[in-house]
């Protein structure tokens, strides 16, 4: 894959995707910032331990795009301490969810849930209203990963945009009601 760290426009859905370039990602040498991490960098994931970053993308979102702007998960929000920091990620960006419900509702262990879905079912998290572009950064592995970012367990981005994820993506109206 060609890698780039310039600007790259893309399509609306692909550019709220990814995280902030100054979010932390567990690799074997420690947390490093998404923008410092360069291909073949090996990535700490959820379930395949110590994996080598194939590509990294960065995508610009349009400033008058509400959709575009970030999801801000404060320090804490998601329980357990976690996100360790601040966290911003994009609107469309998939954090891996658990709860003790979860398992009761839907039969699996953990959900994926996008940023957007957060902002609207839990305090701490919300759409931080910027006011320049925001950037974000993609981290593509050869397969679907889940990695932490600030130690939150993130979905990676896929290969060929397509990919499908191992656990199950709920809407905003289900969130809710998995954690009323």
């Amino acid at each position: 894959m060609f890698h780039t760290n310039r600007m790259i426009p893309l399509a609306p859905w692909v550019a709220a995707l990814g995280l902030a370039p100054e979010a932390r990602i567990d690799t074997e040498a420690g947390p490093v910032r998404a923008e410092d991490l360069v291909p073949g960098q090996c990535i700490l994931t959820r379930d395949n331990g110590a994996v080598p970053l194939v590509d990294l993308r960065i995508g610009l979102g349009a400033p008058a795009e509400r959709r575009h702007f970030p999801v801000l998960i404060t320090r804490g929000a998601m329980g357990f301490g976690l996100p360790r920091a601040d966290l911003r990620i994009g609107a469309q960006q998939k954090v891996l969810f658990q709860n003790i419900r979860v398992p009761l509702m839907f039969g699996v262990d953990a959900v994926l849930v996008r940023g957007k879905s957060l902002a609207a079912s839990h305090e701490g998290v919300h759409v931080d209203n910027a006011p320049v572009p925001a950037s974000f950064v993609q981290l593509v592995f050869a397969t679907h990963q889940i990695i932490h970012a600030e130690g939150l367990p993130v979905e990676s981005t896929a290969p060929d945009g397509m990919g499908q994820a191992p656990y199950p993506t709920l809407r905003s109206w289900e969130l809710r009601a998995a954690v009323a």
